[in-house]
């Protein structure tokens, strides 16, 4: 049996599929860095945010399906049934 090589050594580690979907890394980005999803549709996609410091008050920093824009970020107010 031939001895193995460090490159192939490296080949193989590079090609093992990596743990992401636990890995603390992902937990961070996902659900401390994203904005929440908006409550309500937005206004206006135009104004468009990464913080919740980037948006003048009242208006809140959320994920919408334009993007993630600076809106009221109000519950939907239903009517009566």
């Amino acid at each position: 049996m031939r001895p193995v090589s460090p490159f192939q050594l490296l080949l193989v580690l590079s090609l093992a599929p990596q743990p992401v979907p636990g890995s603390p890394k992902q937990y961070f980005l996902k659900y401390i860095l994203e904005p929440p999803p908006c409550r309500s549709e937005p206004e206006e996609c135009n104004i468009f945010c990464t913080q919740q410091e980037e948006c003048l008050e009242p208006l809140q920093c959320c994920s919408a399906y334009c993007g993630i824009v600076c809106t009221l970020n109000q519950a939907p107010v239903l009517g009566p049934s």
